[in-house]
């Protein structure tokens, strides 16, 4: 029950940064309001301690390898938009500043998680 919550947190999560992030083109299919900048890092660090809490060190390896993944993939997307914004090549409906949050939440958390890939594996023998 506990990694199904878990999981609801973590797509939840992920699917409110999907959203921050096509807010400013003005394609998000949801409303880009207060719960979804809370949901987006709150439901991904959530979801992501409750699917690995109690797992072993293959699960925990493998959610977060595509834990931080996702989120690495959101930010490298967000800063891809501001960069093309910049330059001239997109031009947003509404303000960018969604794309700062998803790009920061996302390199942040998305490293804390891609950095547990190699959780409990010992450290290879020094020479």
């Amino acid at each position: 029950m506990k990694q199904l919550i878990g999981a609801v947190f973590q797509l939840i999560g992920i699917v409110a940064g999907v959203v921050l992030l096509l807010k400013p083109f003005g394609m998000a299919p949801l409303a880009a309001g207060p719960i979804m900048w809370f949901t987006f890092p709150c439901g991904c660090v959530a979801g992501h301690l409750l699917l690995i809490s109690g797992s072993g060190p293959t699960e925990v390896r493998l959610v977060s390898m595509i834990t931080g993944g996702a989120l690495l993939l959101l930010a490298l997307i967000a800063t891809v938009a501001q960069f093309l914004i910049s330059g001239g090549l997109l031009v947003p409906a509404s303000d960018s500043f969604s794309l700062w949050f998803v790009a920061s939440g996302g390199f942040v958390l998305g490293g804390m998680a891609w950095s547990l890939r190699n959780f409990g594996r010992s450290a290879p023998p020094k020479a």
